[in-house]
C-alpha cells in the first residue's frame, strides 16, 4: 500500500521540509524500515540509499561513523586465531 501525494506532503511538512539526515530541504524518498514495512521519515536520495545500503544496520553505520571520524578499526588479538571486535 503506497502513501498518497497528500499523504508525504504531510510528513514532509511534519519534517519543516527538510532531511533529518543532511539538513537540507526538500525531501522527496519515503524512507521505511523493511523488516516491518513503517515509514519513518521523508529523506533526500543519498540519505535513503546510504540507509539502504548499510541495511539498516546501527552496528554498521557507528563503525562508518567511527570511521569517518578518524578511528581506527582495529580488533585485538586475544588468542591464536580468536579476536575481540571493537565494540
Amino acid at each position: 500500500m503506497g502513501m498518497t501525494v497528500g499523504e508525504r506532503q504531510a510528513l514532509v511538512d511534519s519534517q519543516f521540509g527538510i532531511c533529518p539526515l543532511c539538513l537540507r530541504p526538500d525531501p522527496e524518498h519515503v524512507d521505511h524500515d523493511h523488516r516491518t514495512g513503517r515509514v519513518r521519515g521523508a529523506l533526500r536520495f543519498n540519505c535513503n540509499a546510504a540507509l539502504g545500503h548499510s541495511r539498516d544496520d546501527p552496528a554498521l553505520m557507528r563503525r562508518a561513523i567511527g570511521y569517518v571520524e578518524g578511528n581506527s578499526w582495529k580488533p585485538k588479538l586475544v588468542a591464536p586465531g580468536v579476536y575481540l571486535l571493537p565494540s
